[in-house]
């Protein structure tokens, strides 16, 4: 009888979790894979802040090196250079979020409604979640996504690792060696004094 009772006090929890469930599948939602995705793009930006960014920069273009994006609706596709990169930080975007946002516009699941790379930085700076800006672009999972963002993450942490080696190489500065006291000059002998000469 007491059993039935926390079954029947259960019951509305257990309906909310599965209506809750439902709904996430139906909107395309990976919560999980969205979680493994936004995690990954944090530890990108923790790693990074102690690492060169010029460093970062690089690595994120030469992760993309042959890739063709789509920069707005009116330009032709090109690849992406430090510039694009430095324009994205200009939009008080981390290195994580840039590296997802890249990964979302350089594998969306089908070209020819393929949205430009503006087009998601602006649904991501109007205030959608990352899980819901994919949906958005088309994806039914994000498993292309977050094999790019983590190849990001491993290199960004391979640039702070060598960053924290190169720091604890380089010699701090020498202390200034204290300049000799002088030695005190010795006092000058007194001079003797003349023997007064007889008859004056």
């Amino acid at each position: 009888m007491k059993m039935k009772r926390t079954w029947i006090r259960m019951l509305p929890f257990a309906v909310a979790a599965a209506l809750f469930a439902g709904q996430a599948a139906a909107d395309g939602v990976d919560a999980k894979a969205e979680q493994e995705l936004t995690t990954a793009g944090h530890r990108i930006d923790k790693a990074s802040a102690s690492a060169d960014s010029g460093r970062v920069t690089t690595k994120i273009v030469d992760q993309w090196k042959g890739t063709q994006f789509k920069f707005d609706a009116t330009s032709a596709p090109r690849e992406l250079t430090a510039q694009d990169v430095q324009d994205l930080r200009q939009k008080r975007l981390g290195y994580g979020e840039i590296s997802t946002l890249l990964a979302l516009t350089a594998k969306q699941p089908d070209p020819a409604t393929a949205k430009p790379l503006s087009e998601v930085v602006a649904m991501r700076q109007g205030g959608m979640g990352m899980g819901q800006v994919a949906k958005e672009l088309g994806y039914r999972n994000l498993g292309s996504v977050i094999k790019s963002v983590k190849a990001t993450e491993k290199g960004v942490g391979t640039i702070t690792a060598s960053t924290r080696a190169e720091k604890a190489e380089k010699p701090g500065k020498p202390d200034k060696v204290e300049k000799a006291e002088k030695p005190d000059r010795p006092e000058k002998p007194e001079k003797p004094e003349r023997p007064e000469k007889p008859g004056r």
